[in-house]
């Protein structure tokens, strides 16, 4: 199973995997933050 293989590599990795939520996160709040005019804001 994929998802297997990638909670092993993430247990190999955990710094890489740690960095790389903290960037989906931060992608995330930025998207929600930003001012934006299509949001109607």
């Amino acid at each position: 199973m994929l998802h297997k293989r990638i909670l092993e590599w993430q247990a190999r990795h955990p710094t890489v995997t740690w960095l790389f939520w903290a960037l989906v996160w931060a992608l995330v709040i930025v998207a929600f933050f930003w001012p934006n005019p299509a949001h109607g804001v």
